[in-house]
């Protein structure tokens, strides 16, 4: 499974490349290779206290690469002491125009993923918030899929320009039947990273107790991650790993019921994937959720546990309701389209360039 930033770099770059020539700096995460680009990869270590790494940055490569081309574009986390960093200290040094697409907020991320006592994380999260608000507001211009996104890096004074760019999600997520279909079984899924600052001890405790009262239910967690051993040994669950994309789209044509739990996300891929598959949802109403799921409409949002029982219990008994929401929610996306996405960015840097 890739995450939001590869499927953007992979879909967006394939409809770029006709017209820019393409260079990506980036962390060394596999052997992955973007066709009709250049590809220069950092080594990665992983970091103390988290689940995720960091790469050792060669600053002349960022500074000869800047130097040569005439757009900066920028996913990188909004963290310090990132190739980031260094593309807008150069991308200033030689008059370059600086886009950064903001993919998550990593002053909200931040406190549910690292492994660290509370005060720690509340100064670390202070430091990021200044770092971003700091970051974004060098005559830079930033890039948000939804209008929540600018406003909560507004909320905390960021200044400059800002552009919305809404994400894309690939046709291979549509309707339709799937040969992981489970048999008699209403599913309620759940595609993603397993670890902490997703909330999935929620989803399973909810599922634990529905699973005593329902005999045709089944727990569906697409994914891998640090926190897969709390599944374990659990009856009418399954787990399955990493998966390709194109099978990710298959388990979400098996999911009648998709939950996302998460304590922080930006913008959900996963969710907008699972709209567009046709599957009734029940989110958290975190991030940019909120700008695309109506509630009571294309989705549901819970504010507690046994709002999150109750929403399960209605829908496990109304196929009919499950079947409508679905309907709505992949109508709801139909203009989500990489396409679009791409023809918008277009626009964006020729308004700036």
């Amino acid at each position: 499974m890739k995450d939001g930033v590869s499927m953007f770099l992979e879909n967006t770059l394939q409809l770029l490349v006709k017209d820019y020539e393409v260079t990506i700096i980036a962390p060394r995460y596999s052997d992955e290779t973007y066709e009709n680009a250049k590809l220069i990869t950092f080594p990665l270590y992983k970091s103390i206290g988290t689940d995720y790494g960091f790469s050792r940055i060669n600053r002349s490569i960022i500074k000869k690469e800047v130097k040569k081309c005439d757009i900066i574009f920028n996913h990188e986390s909004l963290s310090p002491f990132s190739s980031s960093f260094f593309g807008l200290l150069y991308a200033k040094k030689y008059n370059k125009p600086f886009f950064t697409y903001v993919h998550s907020v990593d002053f909200e991320l931040f406190t549910e993923v690292i492994k660290l006592p509370y005060i720690i994380k509340k100064i670390e999260k202070l430091f990021l918030r200044i770092y971003a608000k700091w970051f974004l507001s060098r005559e830079t211009v930033t890039i948000v899929s939804f209008p929540t996104i600018e406003k909560i890096l507004r909320d905390i004074k960021v200044k400059g320009k800002f552009e919305t760019v809404t994400i894309g999600i690939s046709d291979i997520f549509h309707p339709g039947k799937s040969r992981f279909s489970i048999k008699d079984k209403i599913v309620i899924g759940y595609v993603g990273r397993i670890s902490r600052e997703k909330g999935l001890d929620v989803l399973l405790d909810t599922f634990l107790k529905l699973n005593k009262k329902f005999e045709n239910i089944y727990l569906l967690i697409v994914g891998d991650g640090p926190l897969r051993y709390i599944f374990s040994n659990k009856e009418n669950i399954k787990v399955t790993g990493f998966i390709s994309h194109l099978d990710t789209s298959e388990y979400f044509r098996a999911i009648d019921i998709f939950v996302l739990p998460s304590l922080t996300e930006a913008n959900s891929l996963s969710t907008l994937e699972a709209l567009k598959s046709g599957v009734c949802c029940i989110n958290t109403d975190v991030g940019a959720i909120r700008d695309y799921i109506k509630n009571g409409f294309n989705g549901f949002f819970y504010y507690s546990k046994d709002e999150l029982f109750n929403f399960l219990e209605k829908l496990i008994n109304d196929k009919n309701l499950r079947k409508k929401t679905g309907k709505n929610a992949s109508e709801s996306v139909k203009d989500y389209t990489w396409e679009n996405t791409t023809n918008k960015l277009k626009q964006v840097f020729e308004k700036y360039k």
